[in-house]
């Protein structure tokens, strides 16, 4: 075979082979031979019929299969000679067969870049303190006490920044262009931008029972046919409340069901912020340990597996949000601005894989079947589906090369890193 391989860039190769007649004459036999095996041609039992006859009857089916299995075979060899690793589905460009019996065939495909990897026994993790600062256990106590807060109504007073306010709104647009509206019940904080500014500027100084007026022109987030036109606000305040935070005592503690007091609870807290902080050291030395095999050069990366896997994250983002009630096509989700940050996101994943695979490779680490199994075991617990089931529905989705790849990634990093965790 005569194979020429151009790389027009990093991850792209075009293939340009010629597969000599007698390579073409012994294949296509095997095609016969399959083909006779199988047809039913009468006056002969299968397999039994000439090879001219069944090439005469199954023409078609026989060069296809034939071209394919050149065009596999191209492939193949082109794969073998380079080193290559294929990235997506190999695209033919053109096919012909030659007069001297010979095949021809042009065809490219994308492939995951080379990796050159430094010296990987001299990396060294960043120092990161992860014993807790007086100021970070404080911190993380004042947190605990406003997620333990709760909002008082209050029985006099006027609207001020940090109140709760309950409203009914009404609007409508003098001008045109959008149907009246009405909420019975809205709750907004002045000063967290929760409303429009003109509604919290509207309801400052006033207070319950009042009805106050606002105006506003809509932005280009909003719905076209609003998109310039005024909006008039009507604002009943029928309710104010204040956040009433719990000191930070004894009776605090004893109502978070702590026995011991103050102390136990800062020491609980204390013991919390340290298990992230280990955490937050743990992702800290893993993107250096990446940066590191990186040597600070930026990897190519194959467009086809950078556009798939951005589409899937952001049909999974649209999933989470209609989840949570949010509408994915809300006009104020600026959905190109959050296809450019999947991308990037995308692409810095991608490239920490690569290296932490080519370390794999390097240092020999393999996941076998047995260690699939076991990672798929204990996902089966925990889910409570029946391990056979799940793991015959990870084999149909591609599942379990995925598993592997996580596993082995997840070695190397032990491998580099457990030592300096186990010096504590």
């Amino acid at each position: 075979m005569t194979l020429i391989i151009e790389r027009p860039t990093p991850c792209r190769v075009v293939l340009k082979a010629t597969v000599a007649a007698d390579v073409v004459s012994g294949e296509k036999q095997k095609v016969l031979n399959s083909v006779a095996r199988s047809a039913s041609i009468p006056g002969f039992r299968p397999g039994k019929a000439p090879r001219a006859l069944v090439e005469r009857r199954f023409g078609d089916t026989v060069r296809e299969e034939l071209e394919e299995r050149l065009i596999r075979r191209t492939w193949q060899e082109g794969q073998e000679q380079e080193s290559l690793r294929p990235a997506g589905a190999l695209s033919v460009k053109e096919t012909r067969w030659e007069e001297d019996g010979s095949f021809s065939v042009e065809c490219e495909f994308e492939v995951y870049p080379a990796v050159t990897l430094p010296d990987l026994e001299t990396f060294t993790p960043p120092e990161f303190e992860v014993e807790p600062t007086v100021e970070e256990v404080d911190q993380a106590l004042d947190q605990l006490r406003q997620r333990q807060s709760q909002w008082e109504p209050l029985e006099a007073g006027t609207v001020e920044e940090g109140l709760l306010v309950e409203a009914a709104v009404a609007g409508e647009f003098p001008e045109g262009g959008g149907e009246p509206f009405q909420q019975e019940r809205v709750l907004f904080v002045p000063g967290k931008g929760e409303v429009p500014p003109e509604l919290e500027a509207a309801v400052l100084g006033h207070s319950v029972g009042e009805v106050v007026t606002a105006e506003r022109v809509a932005g280009e987030n909003e719905p076209e046919e609003v998109r310039g036109k005024k909006v008039s606000y009507t604002l009943n305040i029928n309710g104010l409340r204040r956040r009433v935070v719990p000191e930070l005592d004894d009776e605090f503690a004893a109502s978070l069901g702590l026995e011991g007091g103050l102390e136990a609870l800062r020491e609980q807290v204390r013991s919390r912020v340290r298990l992230e902080k280990l955490q937050m050291r743990r992702q800290a030395w893993q993107r250096a340990l990446t940066d590191y095999l990186g040597q600070g050069e930026t990897l190519d990366l194959p467009d086809q597996v950078v556009e798939e896997e951005t589409r899937r994250d952001l049909i999974s983002f649209a999933e989470s949000l209609a989840r949570r009630g949010v509408d994915p096509n809300n006009p104020e989700l600026d959905w190109k601005r959050l296809e450019g940050e999947a991308r990037s996101q995308v692409e810095d994943r991608l490239r920490r894989e690569l290296l932490l695979e080519a370390a794999a490779a390097e240092l020999n680490i393999v996941i076998d079947e047995v260690d699939v199994d076991a990672e798929i075991e204990k996902e089966a617990q925990r889910s409570g589906v029946p391990f056979a089931e799940l793991k015959g529905n990870l084999r149909k989705q591609h599942g379990l090369e995925r598993i592997r790849g996580i596993l082995q990634r997840s070695r190397v990093v032990e491998y580099f890193l457990g030592p300096h965790e186990r010096e504590e």
